[in-house]
């Protein structure tokens, strides 16, 4: 019987490449004793390492030595393709593990991703794990993604002397409630990271996200809270922000944004930051981007200035999901929809690229899918109805895919909406319920539909973050 080891070393080399996601499986393959598959199998195991850095300082002078020896080994440090870093405790610079990574940075040549998790870490000098941080961007030579979650601590003097460095190759950006503003934290490194392609970020009631993931002490936890329990996710200040590079909103190709701050209550909004900067700066499309998701707290007023505020030619997908939190109300939108097609119908009119969209309003209402007044006159036609939404939405020529907020009704209705819709346009292929059915269509040569098939939803992975793809997909 053949074994992994009667195969051609190229062979067996794809064979590992397949496996380097998998590090249980390689650290298997690592002690079954033969130390030729040893040798050939032990540098996938290097490829993703994860270090945590913590205020202890016996332990961090024993990772310190550990570190050092490592990055002594150009073999193994070649290898390395994504770095995990967790920091726990107060952050310190002088702590010996900080100190050595932070040395052997230009070494880790190869490295494409990086993580860097504070939620267990607090500041005893604000602006250095922010600093540290930019030292990341700044010194990994290869790095192409960065992820940031819980960094709530400012730059101090800002990080404008990024400016004053050769432009990073980064190109995509994570950051889950890091501080936004626009002369400190962690997400001002955008403006001055003019590769970015891909911006995800997620802010909103800070302290919520942090007793959901942090094991900090009451008294700790409160201390890193301090002046900062709700957090925009700052899109506002990069959107038209004008540095020695230009904005992201004009460089970048995806932009994500996830929100928990309720508009309604909160005096500090992403919405209305949204809201704001369309309205001050209208007819002003992204030349690049063609992503743009948003997951937040929004009123019918705002979805409308945004929609016509991100108006492109190139845009392919758009995503808009309204928070459950009485924000988006249903009458309002039809007033909107009579109001847009009496104007002439420019909902969609302008995106002509655009292939997927996500809508915050369920679709199904019968003043949605017909105007009012017109279902007083019950005895007309079905084609001689006044449809809202439906024929807005073929103004968009490549429209292929649509996907609606949850909804409260019969399946049989469902299927009825999805059969308006498939026939008012004429390019679709398919229409979902958000966490509840998804209607695939089939055509006969020519428009008309020719039968809907049922299946279960599944959210497309577009919508989720996805960064440029994980370490071995690049």
């Amino acid at each position: 019987m053949a074994v992994l080891l009667d195969l051609s070393p190229e062979l067996v080399t794809a064979v590992l490449d397949y496996l380097a996601p998998f590090s249980e499986t390689l650290d298997n393959l690592c002690v079954v004793g033969n130390r030729n598959l040893l040798a050939l199998a032990r540098p996938y195991t290097w490829r993703e390492v994860d270090i945590t850095l913590s205020d202890n300082r016996k332990t961090s002078a024993t990772l310190a030595e550990r570190l050092l020896a490592f990055c002594a080994d150009s073999a193994k440090v070649s290898a390395v393709r994504s770095l995990n870093i967790t920091v726990i405790g107060s952050f310190d610079y002088h702590t010996p593990a900080i100190e050595a990574l932070g040395e052997n940075l230009p070494r880790l040549v190869n490295v494409t991703h990086a993580t860097v998790n504070c939620v267990n870490s607090y500041n005893a000098f604000g602006w250095a794990l922010p600093r540290y941080i930019q030292s990341i961007i700044e010194e990994l030579p290869s790095l192409l993604s960065l992820a940031v979650d819980g960094c709530l601590d400012g730059f101090h003097d800002g990080a404008q002397d990024m400016g004053e460095n050769p432009i990073p190759p980064l190109r995509h950006l994570r950051a889950r409630f890091c501080q936004p503003e626009i002369v400190e934290g962690v997400s001002t490194v955008w403006s001055y990271c003019s590769n970015l392609e891909v911006v995800e970020l997620a802010g909103g009631l800070a302290e919520k996200f942090l007793k959901q993931h942090s094991s900090l002490t009451d008294t700790k936890l409160e201390a890193k809270l301090e002046g900062t329990l709700e957090y925009p996710c700052g899109m506002n200040s990069f959107l038209y922000e004008r540095t020695e590079r230009p904005a992201i909103y004009h460089t970048a190709k995806t932009i994500k944004l996830i929100s928990d701050v309720n508009s309604s209550t909160s005096p500090v909004s992403d919405s209305w930051d949204l809201t704001w900067v369309f309205e001050a700066n209208p007819n002003e499309p992204s030349e690049s981007l063609t992503e743009f998701v948003l997951d937040l707290s929004i009123c019918v007023k705002s979805f409308g200035v945004i929609l016509s505020g991100i108006r492109s030619p190139i845009l392919e997908r758009i995503g808009v999901i309204a928070a459950e939190d009485g924000c988006w109300i249903p009458s309002e939108f039809d007033e909107f929809l009579v109001q847009i097609t009496d104007a002439g119908g420019a909902f969609v009119d302008g995106f002509e690229s655009l292939e997927e969209l996500v809508l915050p309003c369920d679709g199904i209402s019968p003043d949605t899918l017909v105007r009012a007044e017109y279902l007083l006159h019950f005895h007309l036609a079905d084609h001689q109805l006044q449809r809202l939404l439906p024929p807005l939405l073929a103004h968009a020529p490549a429209l292929q895919h649509l996907y609606l907020a949850v909804a409260d009704c019969e399946e049989g209705d469902l299927a009825a909406a999805a059969k308006t819709y498939a026939e008012a346009i004429s390019t679709l292929v398919s229409v979902s319920w958000r966490k509840r059915c998804c209607f695939d269509i089939y055509r006969q040569a020519g428009t008309l539909p020719l039968r809907l098939r049922e299946r279960l939803y599944e959210a497309p992975r577009w919508q989720g973050w996805n960064g440029i793809g994980k370490w071995w997909e690049i």
